[in-house]
């Protein structure tokens, strides 16, 4: 029968075929065709590997070779020898670690909000404004009295040199930073920096941005609640006068 097999084989008919004709299951004939060909010599055929997987080793090997040489020794000499960006805010300290400057020669001044009774205030007064300020009062920077300003803006435009309330105090010599407190929530604050004339007067050097103080209670409670309440849907073309408080005390609720 195992002659038969390989004679029907060699003749070029499959397995199945052979199976077919002899009238035979078809893993008996699978199995006499490879006890034949492992007792004649003749190797097993490598199974084929996917074409898929094949091609795509091919376009990985042809795509690594269409990389020049010079290109990859041009970005590996470009990565060896570039320089980290340096950023302006840095300075490099002399054991090689970048640091923060002690001061910029800047006129600058921010407010951070700390909760809605504080706000932390700092500043910087570049060198120029301290020698044009010196030179005007003849008197060094170190010795011109330096102050404080606090300026409640809330429903005013600063630029209009309106404000709700001011308070003003001193600044012992080399501050540079403040933390204000306590303040009122939801409110619109301005800080000012400056120092005071020969005359006592205040003169603002620097001043902040407006800054809104957090609220530390749910809007629209309160007394004046039911009057706020009409002009915010607009039941009335105009506030209510509320002769007991200034006015933006009572609408600074619903701002």
């Amino acid at each position: 029968m195992e002659e038969k097999i390989v004679s029907l084989k060699q003749q070029g008919l499959t397995l199945k075929q052979i199976a077919e004709q002899l009238d035979m299951p078809i893993g008996k004939v699978q199995y006499a065709w490879r006890k034949w060909r492992s007792q004649h010599g003749e190797p097993a055929k490598p199974v084929a590997a996917p074409k898929r997987k094949t091609e795509g080793k091919k376009a990985m090997t042809s795509k690594s070779k269409q990389v020049p040489a010079s290109s990859v020794k041009q970005v590996a000499s470009t990565l060896q020898h570039e320089e980290p960006a340096q950023s302006p805010l840095l300075d490099k300290g002399p054991e090689g670690f970048w640091k923060l400057p002690d001061r910029y020669d800047q006129d600058l001044m921010h407010a951070v909000v700390q909760s809605p009774n504080a706000v932390y205030v700092f500043w910087e007064v570049s060198d120029s404004v301290k020698e044009t300020l010196s030179m005007q009062f003849m008197r060094p920077w170190e010795d011109l009295p330096k102050a404080f300003r606090i300026l409640d803006i809330t429903l005013l435009d600063y630029a209009s040199g309106h404000a709700n309330r001011a308070y003003t105090f001193e600044l012992p010599e080399m501050t540079n930073s403040w933390f204000v407190r306590p303040l009122d929530p939801n409110t619109t604050y301005v800080f000012e920096f400056g120092i005071r004339t020969m005359e006592g007067e205040f003169l603002p050097l620097l001043a902040t941005s407006p800054i809104d103080t957090p609220r530390a209670e749910p809007a629209g409670h309160g007394r004046f609640a039911e009057p706020v309440r009409r002009w915010q849907y607009g039941k009335v073309e105009a506030p209510e006068l509320l002769d007991t408080l200034p006015k933006y005390s009572a609408y600074r609720f619903v701002r």
